[in-house]
C-alpha cells in the first residue's frame, strides 16, 4: 500500500510540474535544492565541513562547491544519513546475488554503478525517488503536457521487455525487480539476460513479441540487423510500439537501422546510478528533455564555471532532488554534453549532445606518454549514417583501429579511406602524434561479457585508464 501511495504522490507532482511555467519551475527547483541543502547540513558532518561559511537559505546554487566522485567515495560514512547505509554494510549485501532486486531493509532499492564514472559503487535511492521515476516514465509521453495520455486498464495490456544483465547487481536489474506492483496492471513485464547467447535473446525476443523494448542501444541495433536478414520477425504497433535506449549512445546508423526495420524510432534515456534518469527522450520530441523538477543539471567547463547553450562542456554537474539516502549536492559526471534551449512546449531545458563517458581514457606511447579522451573519436562518428555500428578499439601501446558494421549499400572502400583520416586528425587534435590507426569491416560487434553492452571505446588497461 505504501508504494500505491507513493505513486499517487508522484503522478500529483509529475503532473502539477509538467503544466507549470518555466518560471515558476524555476522557483519550484530552487524550493527543492534548498531543502537538501538543508537536509545534507542536518544529517552529514561531511556537509557541514563542506560547506562551511555558506547560507544555504540565501546562497547562490553555483556557491555550493562540486562534489566529486572521489570525495564521495573517501567521506562515505560521513555522508549516508542512515548508519544501515554504511558503505561497507551495502557492499556485502550486493555480494549476495540473492540480494540483487531485493530491498534493503525493506525501504532502499541498491544497486552497483557500472564504473564508466570512476570506481563502481552501491548506491541506496529512496522508494519515493524510484517511484517518481515511474510515474515520470508513464505519464510524460508526447510533444505537449496537454496531450500526455494516462495509461487505461480497457485497452490491451503492453509487452514490455527489459534487457538486464544477469552477472551484476545493475540499476536497470534493481528497477526492474522493485517496480511497483501497480504497473502490472498496465502492462506485462519480461525480463530477458543481455549477456545470454545471441541465439537465445533472439528465440526469447522471438517468443515474446514486445510492444515496447528497454536495453543498451547498441542491442537495438544488433536485433534491428536480425529483423531486417530475416532471423526475427516482430510486429510492433507505430503507435504504441516504442524502444527505450540507454547506457550507450544512439547513434545516427543505429536510429536509422531501427526506423527501417521495426518502423520506430528509438527514444533515448540518459541518466547514471548515482542519480537515476537526467533526462529522456519521448514521442515527438527530437531531443532529450531534463528533469528540471527533481533535478539541477549543470553543464560546465574545467573550471566549474557555466557554459552557453550550443557550447560542449568539459563535464557535468548533476543534483538530485529527492533521494535522501544520499544527498548528492553539485555531483560531477565525466560526460561531456550540449544543451539547448527550453522545450517549446514542455518547462524543462532540452540536451541536444551528450558525448560519452569522460574517463574512457586511451593512453599511447609513442615511445612518449600521451593521454587521449575517447569522448573525441566519437565526434568522428557523429554525423555518419553510413555506419550502423561501431567500436574503437587500441590494440597496442601506440595503435588504435575502428570496427565497424556499415549501413547496407554504404561504400565500404570510400569508409575504410575516410575513417582513419578522420581518425588521425582527432588524435592530432588531442595531442596524440605518432599514433598507428587502422579501420576494417566486421560481421558484429562482440558485447562485452560482463555486461551486454557493446562498447564504444576499448583502451588498454593503464594505470591511468
Amino acid at each position: 500500500m505504501s508504494r500505491l501511495l507513493n505513486i499517487l504522490r508522484a503522478r500529483k507532482e509529475v503532473k502539477t510540474a509538467h503544466l507549470m511555467s518555466r518560471e515558476d519551475l524555476l522557483k519550484f527547483q530552487e524550493q527543492r535544492w534548498r531543502a537538501m541543502a538543508r537536509y545534507a547540513l542536518e544529517v552529514s558532518p561531511f556537509y557541514r565541513r563542506h560547506l562551511a561559511g555558506i547560507d544555504v537559505e540565501h546562497c547562490q546554487f553555483t556557491d555550493i562547491p562540486p562534489l566529486t566522485k572521489e570525495l564521495l567515495v573517501a567521506h562515505w560514512d560521513e555522508i549516508v544519513p542512515d548508519p544501515r547505509l554504511r558503505r561497507a554494510e551495502l557492499e556485502k549485501f550486493l555480494s549476495d546475488p540473492g540480494n540483487w532486486g531485493t530491498l534493503y531493509h525493506g525501504r532502499w532499492m541498491v544497486s552497483m554503478t557500472s564504473g564508466t564514472t570512476g570506481a563502481a559503487l552501491a548506491i541506496p535511492h529512496d522508494l519515493a525517488a524510484v517511484d517518481w521515476g515511474h510515474a515520470s516514465q508513464n505519464l510524460r509521453n508526447s510533444a505537449s503536457p496537454h496531450s500526455s495520455r494516462q495509461p487505461s486498464l480497457f485497452r490491451r495490456r503492453l509487452r514490455a521487455a527489459a534487457f538486464i544483465t544477469s552477472t551484476a547487481p545493475s540499476i536497470s536489474g534493481a528497477l526492474y525487480a522493485t517496480r511497483p506492483w501497480v504497473g502490472a496492471l498496465f502492462c506485462q513485464y519480461h525480463r530477458i539476460n543481455v549477456t545470454a547467447p545471441w541465439e537465445e535473446i533472439l528465440a526469447e525476443v522471438q517468443r515474446i513479441q514486445p510492444d515496447v523494448m528497454m536495453g543498451y542501444a547498441s542491442l537495438f541495433g544488433r536485433l534491428a540487423q536480425a529483423q531486417l536478414s530475416g532471423e526475427l520477425k516482430l510486429h510492433p504497433s507505430p503507435e504504441r510500439g516504442c524502444i527505450w535506449a540507454g547506457g550507450d549512445a544512439v547513434t545516427p546508423g543505429i536510429r536509422d537501422l531501427c526506423r527501417r526495420a521495426f518502423g520506430i524510432d528509438p527514444f533515448s534515456m540518459y541518466g547514471c546510478g548515482e542519480t537515476l534518469s537526467i533526462a529522456r527522450q519521448w514521442r515527438g520530441m527530437r531531443h532529450l528533455v531534463c528533469h528540471d523538477d527533481v533535478m539541477v543539471f549543470e553543464a560546465v567547463d574545467a573550471e566549474d564555471q557555466p557554459v552557453p547553450e550550443g557550447v560542449l562542456s568539459d563535464h557535468a554537474l548533476a543534483t538530485p532532488l529527492l533521494n535522501k539516502a544520499l544527498p548528492l549536492l553539485r555531483y560531477r559526471i565525466n560526460d561531456r554534453v550540449k544543451m539547448g534551449p527550453v522545450d517549446s512546449e514542455w518547462p524543462f531545458q532540452t540536451i541536444t549532445q551528450i558525448h560519452g563517458r569522460s574517463t574512457m581514457t586511451y593512453v599511447f606511447r609513442t615511445p612518449e606518454r600521451h593521454v587521449f579522451v575517447g569522448t573525441r573519436f566519437l565526434f568522428v562518428m557523429e554525423h555518419r549514417t553510413d555506419v550502423a555500428a561501431y567500436q574503437f578499439r587500441q590494440t597496442a601501446p601506440d595503435a588504435v583501429e575502428c570496427l565497424l558494421i556499415p549501413q547496407p549499400g554504404a561504400d565500404e572502400a570510400l569508409l575504410l579511406r575516410e575513417l582513419p583520416a578522420a581518425m588521425q586528425h582527432s588524435l592530432q587534435e588531442g595531442g596524440c602524434p605518432g599514433v598507428q590507426v587502422s579501420a576494417r569491416v566486421v560481421p558484429q560487434l562482440q558485447p562485452d561479457p560482463r555486461t551486454g553492452k557493446v562498447e564504444q571505446n576499448v583502451p588498454l588497461r593503464d594505470e591511468t585508464a
